[in-house]
């Protein structure tokens, strides 16, 4: 993907903290995929386009880790996550779009486990379906237990962390209990163990019980195609973001799933690659605008979530905002990270 050198102007109440640029060597940079804080953010992972990941430090912006083994090919970071081991160490889950997740001990760069879900597992049909699954996504457990990939073969697959073995796949039995095409966000609902949401291409976000393969219900509307649906456990409300410019970015009720609201922008037809709550009054969504003169702006906004109103915008981006991550607590709570092209971009939100 080629990536036009801009100036990147900041808008409203954001503030600028570093740019990180994300060289495999000072002649070869490679676009970000995903980018994800540890817990209290005092790290950030960077997936990158060749299937590396680099860990920086948000409080000085130095590059403090290469993750990547000699097995890894040429195939981009799909999804990143920390974890804690029993241990209480802490670990780096990492999908790929090879089909594989990969455990790593950042501090060592050692990888200790690896899932490969494309080698296949069942009969012969399932076999050959497998071995040209992308995995497309990642997520957590609130307990840590679990996680749960979607991908390009339309399922959901959830693990046991503790074990790393298989315990479900999620797929549809008929057209209304699972997803019919690409599956690119999956989230578990944040404390509700047993309970996670999915989104992709078929136009729905579908509900799940890990106790059972078929999907629970489902909402029509919403065409995800990155890490942009995310569930607030405090309003019990749903965040998915589209790449559409009508009704791109919107807010369900978990419970009953009705729309709550749309939000959108009337000066800019916004497609969303990403999109997050941040903390219990704003939103963030980012992906590419198309402008009233007939441009296009590649663009991060800050969203107040009572109002509506855009409050902070960073724009005039190089490619389009395709991931985002936010630091949810400690001194550090409510730090943005936001890639575009081959850079991220960290960002403090004055309130």
């Amino acid at each position: 993907m080629s990536e036009q050198q801009s100036q990147p102007t900041l808008d409203g109440d954001l503030h600028l903290r570093y740019e990180l640029w994300a060289y495999i060597t000072l002649k070869c940079r490679q676009d970000v995929m995903r980018c994800q804080f540890n817990k209290d953010g005092s790290l950030l992972a960077v997936g990158l386009s060749d299937g590396s990941i680099k860990v920086y430090s948000p409080d000085s912006g130095d590059q403090i880790l290469n993750l990547r083994d000699s097995s890894s090919s040429m195939m981009p970071v799909t999804g990143l996550r920390f974890i804690s081991s029993s241990e209480s160490h802490c670990l780096l889950l990492a999908a790929y779009a090879t089909g594989s997740v990969r455990c790593w001990y950042p501090w060592g760069g050692d990888c200790l486990w690896t899932l490969r879900e494309a080698d296949g597992l069942g009969d012969a049909m399932d076999k050959e379906r497998d071995s040209q699954r992308e995995t497309l996504c990642l997520a957590v457990s609130p307990a840590g237990a679990k996680a749960a990939t979607g991908g390009s073969d339309s399922t959901v697959r959830l693990y046991d962390l503790h074990t790393h073995q298989s315990i479900l796949t999620c797929q549809a039995r008929t057209v209304m209990d699972g997803h019919r095409s690409r599956v690119f966000a999956v989230t578990f609902h944040p404390e509700r163990e047993t309970e996670f949401i999915s989104a992709g291409w078929d136009n729905t976000i579908q509900f799940w019980d890990s106790r059972q393969e078929q999907a629970v219900r489902r909402i029509w509307g919403p065409h995800v195609c990155g890490e942009a649906l995310h569930v607030d456990a405090a309003k019990n409300q749903i965040l998915s973001g589209s790449c559409r410019t009508h009704d791109s970015l919107e807010v369900w009720d978990y419970g009953s799933g009705l729309k709550v609201c749309d939000v959108s922008d009337p000066q800019q037809d916004n497609k969303i690659y990403t999109c997050h709550w941040l903390g219990e009054s704003h939103m963030i969504a980012g992906g590419q605008a198309n402008t009233p003169a007939g441009g296009q702006d590649n663009t991060l906004a800050v969203i107040n979530r009572n109002s509506l109103q855009t409050e902070g915008r960073l724009g005039g981006l190089g490619s389009p905002v395709f991931s985002s991550s936010v630091c949810v607590c400690g001194k550090r709570s409510g730090l943005i990270a936001v890639s575009s092209g081959t850079s991220v971009y960290l960002l403090d939100h004055h309130k």
